[in-house]
């Protein structure tokens, strides 16, 4: 069972090596790596500069340049060739066990995810997890996801794959997951941390604009969900997809006006208070 992992490259010389030594290290070998440029730079060329050449490794292009995640993601999909599909970031970085310990779930209920770790990028120290106190695995319907504040990145069996939302680009993990677990029903999730979220100021989820831009976001994602053709979802999922959505809008809402007080607030400190 070959995994197919798709990372999108955008000014991503500085953290690439990491996230491939990432792979390199894992206990299951069997994967391949699609790497997209979306900044018009031959990322095959740049590896190869630094001593770096793996048959498993293989590249696309957007043909653009800051196109966005999604293009990204979208136009490395057709290059795929594994029985399961994930993602990584470009600056993010996976445990050695992480193929080895979603398989078995993934073959099974169709994706599986684990308890995704935040970490500074500058301190390299734990900020937090997606789940603050699970001891057990979980399976999370489309309701408690929509409860979550953090971001989870499963291993996704290739059959229910699906291509990101053209034109989604803030979130745009968010609604690739609620269109998953609209698909399968429940998605199960570890309780050890596997996927390594490397948080940096002045990313798109971490600017000063985050707030405004994630404002627009689920302000459009709410309105197609009510009058548009609601992502593919079945008409209950809609309505809790919505409820969420609306919340999420609420506390990024509540966010901005405390950011306004305090300028040096995280949403993550944020969220923290609550």
């Amino acid at each position: 069972m070959k995994v197919s992992v798709v990372i999108p490259a955008f000014a991503a010389e500085a953290t690439l090596e990491r996230a491939l030594e990432s792979l390199v290290l894992q206990s299951y070998p069997d994967w391949e790596a699609i790497i997209v440029s979306d900044d018009g730079v031959d990322y095959q060329q740049f590896l190869s500069g630094k001593g770096i050449a793996d048959q498993r490794l293989h590249f696309g292009t957007t043909g653009q340049t800051h196109s966005g995640c999604h293009a990204a993601r979208n136009a490395g999909f057709p290059l795929v060739s594994g029985d399961f599909v994930t993602q990584l970031d470009a600056d993010d970085t996976l445990a050695p066990d992480r193929f080895e310990t979603l398989l078995p779930l993934a073959a099974r209920y169709g994706a599986a995810a684990d308890n995704l770790l935040m970490v500074d990028e500058v301190t390299d120290k734990a900020i937090s997890t997606t789940f603050k106190d699970l001891s057990d695995p979980v399976f999370l319907a489309l309701t408690e996801f929509m409860s979550l504040n953090a971001p989870l990145v499963p291993l996704i069996r290739r059959d229910h794959m699906l291509p990101r939302v053209p034109g989604v680009e803030f979130s745009e993990d968010a609604i690739a997951n609620i269109q998953l677990i609209d698909r399968i029903g429940q998605l199960p999730v570890t309780v050890t941390s596997s996927y390594f979220y490397h948080l940096r100021s002045g990313s798109v989820a971490n600017s000063e604009k985050s707030s405004t831009l994630f404002e627009t976001g689920y302000s459009d994602y709410i309105n197609r969900l009510e009058t548009g053709d609601g992502f593919g979802l079945s008409a209950e999922n809609r309505i809790i997809a919505c409820g969420g959505l609306n919340a999420k809008r609420a506390l990024n809402r509540a966010f901005m006006k405390a950011q306004s007080r305090e300028p040096e607030l995280s949403f993550q400190e944020f969220v923290g208070r609550q």
